[in-house]
């Protein structure tokens, strides 16, 4: 499999600003020390940030994308539309996709394929359909099994067993091409309304990693597949031979699975960094691009591999490391001015509501355009299921 999430890989870790901070300091006094820095200097509104979070949390979700399967299953016209041309159909719901920066492309299951998604190196995944990725699906355990051992870790890890006569495909998402998955629509559903089998789509069946049966429930199988297997891809080109994404040894060690119903962040800071990072970037801006992030991520989550837990803590925790460098190489933020504020936060002599209405946040109606859809893509094929992407995270 080749690299193309923009990755130095093999490369010395990166450096962070001051690692003592990092280690020592705890992640929420770091998040707010940059907010209010760079909103001192007038580079981004206390709103833009405030829009960013109540757009996550409230207004893209699963749900787009279980519309998008309920008109799929009703209409034909309209799923030969979707599995053509990912953005346009989607944006018939008045779901927006950010074109510019990254191709949706929905696979479809049948009864002889199966297809499930990935980005074995980070997270990218198409934010408008699905919402934010779920804990697991971030985590090295999955993005190095499915790749491996797809119908193992399906089996074991979400009840979903594969017949023996079903192929697996695995799509690698990267930050130009994310994946969805369209089911097959469940049997005895022929009276359902739209927005009733809407109603029957999960979020994990549109990554893949669950089968619809009759009613809306869940389906399933196992056997594990050869790593070094080379195939076609869907598009016709051979796939490159799938490699293991991560130094750390996951095999057989279990995907973290938490409560679906929590909130989208699950502390405020996380829910602050992400929200920095996606309202900072800007594509007209050299060097500020969401590809520019996105490379300073990837460096973080290769060189930490220690998020073996795929813990949110974790991967936020990369985030808010590859924000600060990203701020601080880019002369956005000066590093000793942040060093200082960030002690000035943690020692409780600033407070955050100095910059921001309630802590941890307040919420606003609308994500800025242009921020709708993160960009988000890798580009590699494997085998077992053929052809690959990523995309903005």
């Amino acid at each position: 499999m080749t690299d193309d999430h923009g990755g130095p890989g093999g490369e010395d870790p990166p450096s962070h600003p001051d690692p003592e901070l990092r280690d020592e300091v705890d992640p929420q006094a770091r998040a707010r020390a940059l907010q209010s820095l760079l909103t001192e200097k007038g580079i981004l509104s206390t709103d833009a940030v405030d829009e960013v979070i109540a757009t996550y949390e409230g207004d893209v979700g699963p749900m787009n994308g279980a519309r998008v399967v309920a008109r799929a299953w009703t209409d034909p016209e309209y799923r030969e539309w979707l599995l053509e041309d990912g953005i346009a159909a989607v944006a018939d719901l008045d779901i927006s996709v950010n074109d510019e920066v990254m191709e949706l492309r929905v696979v479809e299951n049948t009864a002889d394929t199966h297809n499930v998604v990935v980005c074995t190196l980070c997270s990218c995944y198409p934010w408008a359909v699905l919402g934010l990725p779920p804990t697991w699906y971030k985590s090295p355990a999955y993005r190095s099994r499915v790749v491996d051992e797809p119908r193992a870790l399906l089996r074991e890890e979400f009840d979903t067993d594969l017949p023996d006569s079903v192929d697996v495909e695995v799509w690698d998402s990267n930050s130009e091409v994310r994946y969805m998955v369209l089911p097959r629509r469940p049997e005895g559903t022929e009276d359902m309304s739209e927005d009733e089998l809407a109603e029957l789509v999960s979020r994990d069946a549109m990554i893949g990693v669950e089968r619809l049966a009759d009613g809306g429930a869940i389906a399933s199988d196992g056997g594990a597949r050869a790593a070094g297997d080379a195939g076609t891809g869907a598009d016709g080109n051979p796939s490159a031979e799938p490699t293991s994404t991560a130094d750390v040894d996951t095999a057989g060690k279990p995907v973290p699975r938490v409560d679906d119903d929590g909130p989208t962040f699950a502390e405020p800071w996380m829910a602050r960094s992400f929200a920095l990072a996606v309202a900072l970037t800007d594509e007209d801006e050299p060097g500020r691009a969401w590809e520019d992030f996105q490379s300073e991520l990837v460096a973080e989550l290769e060189a930490t591999p220690g998020a073996e837990d795929g813990s949110d803590a974790d991967y936020y925790g990369a985030w808010l490391a590859a924000l600060e460098r990203f701020l601080t190489d880019r002369d956005l933020v000066d590093e000793d001015d942040f060093a200082a504020r960030v002690r000035a936060f943690a020692d409780g002599e600033r407070d955050a509501h100095e910059f921001v209405e309630g802590d941890p946040h307040a919420h606003a109606d609308r994500l800025p355009e242009g921020h709708a859809e993160g960009a988000h893509h890798h580009e590699h094929p494997h085998d077992h299921g053929r052809s690959d992407d990523h995309g903005r995270h």
